[in-house]
């Protein structure tokens, strides 16, 4: 079968070189891009300059993130897996992000735009498949009086004109003042100052060539012949020409030298290399330590140095990618990237002191709120004080709030963790009556059982898959891919088992615990009807994860031209060699809400104890359920607002959480 990408994989999408062996000139006459991305060669701040802003703005991290309702930035999800983020960390085979970002950044500063082009699937032109740049003097855009850009067009090395569509090229730029379609970069401010510079270098190097001297002019009284004039230009160059024969006297028969040029004194090509190496500097904005310049550095100013070139240089560049990444190659993959955006860490280095002195600060204000009356852990949500700090004074219980709407789980949960206490349990007593080992153990015994069950019924499920593949690509129906279906109803039957056999394991482990501190209880029947709807829904979502990564790579294969049953074998390895940790982490989820059903169920026909939040059995704490570990529960209802789901419901790793309720009988 053909290729559908044709001429396109592991190739880039303009020709960088010509395809004739003969080289036009179209492009050997120096023009202003050209000239500015020259430039970068011929001087030594530009290129150090331009190396350091582009190197620095490559070597950030990206990530792709899920926007929040609430529209905060804290409140964002990642999203570890998406085309468009395949993609953006490797762009094409030959380039990785780092040397594509570097690369557009170098035309953006040098000439004030860089031209990233989008490959594209030539039989399913909405599936973007690479990323490579394009030079900025080879690209135009074809404006319209109505539609401002209509597309785009690239000509190559040897003249050949490549027009380009809408959604292959993007654009960043320095906006240019004269010009809304092209960018200003501030090497057009500065090709004066930087051919001075040049051109200085330039003379110093044939002032040495010289002699080391300054030129002038032999004089001679009458006219010489030919051979004489030969004889004497010869004997002159053998004689003072290169540094080696520099100072030598010189001899002249029958004529007389006449210094006729300035000295390198008199020029003053040093201080005229100096002050354009300082107007190039300025123009960009960097900082003398950035270049080694400053020979008064210490900590201090170096410090500052790196957050002025993080602040003032880096980050405006990132920015200017965040807005192509976000407005222009996400609106490419469709409703799949329906509120995602692509964010990037913070190059800007820690404030150290400035930590220690808001801490100092924030600590001077806690102490003040404190005695004043205001509860500990009121000011430290306030303050957003550190976590492991313990208060030594109870905060006292207090009534709900005035009209509070107990429909709210939120706001309910929020008036009782103002009626959380602090710790006040003796762990090693608590350990001693309360075996959480062996909660532990049960719930690890039923999740490694329930992942076996789970790999024979995904074998079977790669049967199905796998025949879906073969006939999609046979058929030459790629679309046929995003349809592949499995029934998740046999495995939904079984996670609903495996939850109602642990929920009875987790009630009987209950009274286990009551025994052991003198008090009778009886274990809670939850059935397994009450867990067929999370267990369908986890189940479905499983499956589906599991149907889209075969889909992904069904395609990968057809891309590549592959028949029907290699696709569908490859398919199978790929699915068979998938890690199974996000399979641990949503199956043991469930579970861990059973465990938790069936020791809320027996508490609450259970005679009255004292219960704590316990976050013992998670081997790395998140800040919010170091919050509230230890802390004790006031009502039923908050035991069921905090484990009800499964783990804590705030808890930062979400399904991943084993926090669970113990009981202390008095």
């Amino acid at each position: 079968m053909r290729s559908l990408v044709g001429s396109i994989v592991d190739k880039a999408p303009v020709p960088f070189t010509p395809r004739r062996s003969t080289f036009s000139t179209a492009f050997g006459q120096r023009n202003n891009a050209v000239g500015q991305m020259r430039a970068m060669g011929a001087v030594g701040t530009l290129f150090s300059i331009v190396n350091r802003t582009s190197t620095a703005v490559a070597k950030a991290e990206w990530k792709l993130y899920r926007k929040a309702k609430t529209g905060k930035v804290e409140d964002r999800t990642e999203v570890t897996s998406h085309l468009a983020l395949d993609i953006w960390n490797a762009p094409n085979p030959f380039y990785t992000r780092q040397e594509l970002v570097e690369s557009v950044q170098q035309h953006v500063d040098l000439t004030g735009e860089g031209w990233p082009v989008v490959a594209r699937n030539p039989a399913m032109r909405s599936l973007p498949l690479e990323l490579w740049f394009a030079r900025p003097d080879r690209m135009a855009p074809v404006v319209s009086p109505t539609d401002f850009i209509v597309g785009y067009t690239y000509t190559s090395a040897d003249g050949e004109v490549v027009p380009l569509e809408l959604d292959e090229v993007m654009q960043i730029r320095m906006p240019n003042p004269l010009d809304p379609y092209r960018g200003m970069g501030v090497v057009q401010a500065l090709l004066v100052d930087i051919d001075s510079t040049r051109y200085s270098a330039e003379w110093n190097r044939n002032f040495f060539l010289n002699s080391a001297e300054p030129g002038g002019i032999i004089e001679v009284e009458k006219r010489l012949s030919d051979p004489e004039f030969d004889e004497m230009v010869t004997r002159w160059r053998e004689q003072h020409q290169g540094v080696a024969n520099a100072h030598r006297v010189g001899i002249v028969e029958q004529g007389k030298w006449v210094n006729r040029t300035f000295t390198m004194r008199d020029m003053q090509f040093a201080e005229l290399r100096s002050v354009s190496r300082e107007i190039i500097r300025e123009a960009f904005g960097m900082p003398k330590f950035m270049l080694g310049l400053d020979e008064s550095v210490n900590r201090a100013t170096a410090e500052a140095s790196e957050v002025v070139f993080a602040r003032w240089l880096t980050i405006p560049r990132l920015d200017r990618w965040k807005g192509m990444l976000n407005n222009d190659f996400l609106p490419m993959f469709g409703k799949t990237a329906a509120g995602l955006e692509f964010d990037y860490e913070s190059p800007v280095p820690e404030d150290r002191e400035a930590d220690n002195a808001e801490l100092t600060s924030k600590a001077t204000a806690a102490k003040t709120y404190i005695e004043a009356g205001f509860t500990g852990e009121s000011v430290a949500e306030a303050l957003e004080l550190p976590d492991a700090l313990v208060w030594d004074k109870p905060a006292p219980v207090l009534p709900p709030a005035p009209g509070q709407d107990p429909a709210e789980p939120d706001a309910r949960w929020s008036t009782l963790v103002a009626r959380l206490t602090r710790r006040s349990y003796n762990a090693a007593e608590i350990r001693a009556q309360v075996d959480l080992d062996a909660v532990q153990a049960d719930w690890q015994a039923a999740l490694d059982a329930l992942l076996d069950d789970w790999e024979t019924l995904t074998a079977g499920q790669r049967e199905q898959i796998a025949a879906q593949v073969r006939a999609a690509v046979n058929n030459d129906d790629p679309a046929a891919l995003a349809a592949i279906t499995v029934s998740s109803a046999e495995a939904a039957a079984l996670l609903a088992g495996a939850m109602a056999a642990l929920a009875a394991t987790a009630a009987g482990r209950l009274v286990d615990e009551a025994a052991a501190q003198d008090v009778t209880i009886e274990a809670a029947h939850v059935s397994q009807a009450s867990f067929a709807a999370a267990a369908g829904a986890t189940a479905a979502l499983v499956t589906a994860g599991y149907v889209l990564a075969a889909g992904r790579e069904g395609l990968r294969w057809y891309g590549y031209g592959r028949d029907g049953d290699t696709t569908a074998t490859a398919v199978t390895a790929h699915l068979r060699d998938l890690s199974t940790a996000p399979l641990r982490a949503q199956l043991g989820g469930a579970l861990t809400w059973a465990q938790n059903t069936g020791r809320l169920a027996t508490l609450a026909a259970a005679p009255k104890a004292t219960w704590y939040a316990s976050e013992q059995l998670d081997s790395n704490t998140c800040g919010p359920c170091r919050k509230i570990d230890g802390k004790r529960l006031p009502t039923l209802e908050a035991m069921q607002l905090a484990y009800g789901g499964g783990g804590y419901l705030h808890c930062e790793g979400t399904v991943r959480c084993r926090g669970t309720v113990i009981a202390v009988w008095e």
